[in-house]
C-alpha cells in the first residue's frame, strides 16, 4: 500500500476516507438519510481537468476499497460506506455523481430447510444516468430504487 502514496495529497485523500468510514456509524445515528445527504453533498463543485479527475477517481476508489477490505473497518453495510465516500469526494472534485439506495428480497434457507425471504439493501452511484464504479452492475439492477440523491427528473428508474 505504501507505494500508492506518491504525494502529500495522496496521504490527505487516504486520511479523509479513513475518517469518513470510521465516523460514519456514529453520524448515521443522528441523521435521517435526506439529512445525511445534505451534509455529504459539497456546496460547490470544483472544476478539474478530465485527466486529473480520472487520476483522482482512481485514487479515491483504490483507497476506499483498500480500507473497506479490512473487515474491522468495513463492518456492516460496506456498500453504504463505499458509496457515501465516493459520492462525497467525487462530487467535491467536480463530478456530478448521484447516489442511489435500493432494496430487494433475498431468499435464504433456514436450518430446517424452509425458505425465508429477507429484505436487503444496497447503495451505488450513477454517473450520467448509468451505474458507476460497481463491480457487478447486473446485481445492482436486481434492486428496486427507493431513494436517489440529488433527485433528478432526467433519471428514469426503469433504466436502472
Amino acid at each position: 500500500m505504501r507505494k500508492n502514496f506518491k504525494t502529500v495529497e495522496d496521504i490527505w485523500i487516504f486520511i479523509q476516507i479513513l475518517f469518513i468510514i470510521t465516523t460514519l456509524p456514529l453520524v448515521l445515528r443522528f441523521y435521517s438519510l435526506p439529512g445525511l445527504m445534505r451534509v455529504f453533498t459539497p456546496r460547490t463543485l470544483k472544476i478539474n481537468k478530465s485527466s486529473d479527475s480520472e487520476e483522482f477517481q482512481d485514487k479515491v476508489v483504490r483507497f476506499t476499497d483498500y480500507i473497506l477490505s479490512r473487515k474491522y473497518l468495513a463492518g456492516k453495510n460496506p456498500c453504504l460506506k463505499r458509496s457515501l465516500v465516493l459520492y462525497h469526494l467525487l462530487r467535491k472534485s467536480g463530478m456530478e455523481v448521484t447516489i442511489c439506495f435500493g432494496v430487494r428480497f433475498n431468499t435464504m434457507l433456514l436450518p430446517a430447510g424452509s425458505p425465508q425471504k429477507r429484505l436487503e439493501g444496497h447503495a451505488w452511484l450513477l454517473y450520467k444516468g448509468k451505474i458507476f464504479l460497481e463491480k457487478n452492475s447486473e446485481v445492482v439492477k436486481s434492486y428496486k430504487v427507493t431513494y436517489i440523491f440529488p433527485e433528478e427528473e432526467s433519471i428514469s428508474f426503469a433504466n436502472l
